[in-house]
C-alpha cells in the first residue's frame, strides 16, 4: 500500500487501528448473537464471503478509502475460525477435542506459512503487467476465499450448526398437536405433557 497508494506512518497506524478495534468488536459483539441468529455453518460461509469481497477489494481499490474500508469489512473473516473451532469441537468426543484443536492449529500455522509464499509467487509473476497487474494475488485470494466458501456451504446443517436439534425440536412442537405427540416431551410447555 504504501508503494501503490502513498500510504505514511498516519495512514498505516489508522489502517492498524481499525484492524484492532474492529476485530475486538466483531469477537466481543457480534459473533455470538450473529451465531445464535443463522448458526455456525452459515457463520463460516458469510466470513468467507466477506474474505472474498475484502480480497477482491484490495485487488482493485484505486483510493486509500478503498483499503480503509475492505480492512473494517475484512474483521468480520475473523469469525471464520472461531466457529470452525466450535463446530469440530461440537462433533468429537470429550476425549477427542485436544486433538482436534491441535490439528485445526496444526493447520492454521501450516496455512500461515503456505499462504505468504504462494501470494508472493503471484506477485511476482504478475506485476509487471500480468493478469490483473498488481493486485491479482489479492484476486487470487478472494479466488481461495470463494472456493472455501463452496467447502463451507457443503458442510451438513445438522451437524455444522449446535442449534440445529434445538430448533427442530422447537418447529416440529410448533406443528403437532399436544394431543397426537407420542414421545412424551414437554417441548418448551410450561405443563407437564
Amino acid at each position: 500500500v504504501e508503494e501503490n497508494f502513498g500510504f505514511n506512518d498516519s495512514d498505516i497506524a489508522t489502517l492498524f487501528l481499525i484492524i484492532g478495534v474492529m476485530g475486538i468488536f466483531v469477537q466481543t459483539v457480534i459473533l455470538k448473537p450473529f451465531n445464535s441468529l443463522v448458526g455456525e455453518r452459515r457463520v463460516v460461509i458469510v466470513s468467507f464471503l466477506v474474505g472474498s469481497l475484502c480480497n477482491y477489494l484490495y485487488g482493485v481499490a484505486e483510493t486509500k478509502r478503498t483499503i480503509f474500508v475492505s480492512a473494517t469489512l475484512a474483521s468480520l473473516t475473523g469469525m471464520s475460525f472461531p466457529t470452525i473451532s466450535a463446530i469440530k469441537s461440537n462433533n468429537v468426543d470429550e476425549m477427542e477435542q485436544g486433538r482436534i484443536q491441535g490439528a485445526l492449529y496444526s493447520l492454521q500455522s501450516l496455512a500461515s506459512a503456505l499462504g505468504p509464499l504462494l501470494l508472493r509467487y503471484v506477485y511476482n509473476e504478475t506485476k509487471d503487467g500480468g493478469g490483473f497487474g498488481r493486485g491479482t494475488m489479492f484476486i487470487f485470494g478472494a479466488g481461495l476465499y470463494l472456493v472455501a466458501t463452496l467447502f463451507a456451504w457443503a458442510l451438513p446443517e445438522e451437524e455444522a450448526n449446535s442449534n440445529y436439534k434445538k430448533y427442530h425440536a422447537k418447529k416440529r412442537s410448533s406443528l403437532v398437536p399436544k394431543s397426537e405427540r407420542q414421545d412424551g416431551l414437554n417441548y418448551g410447555s410450561t405443563q407437564d405433557a
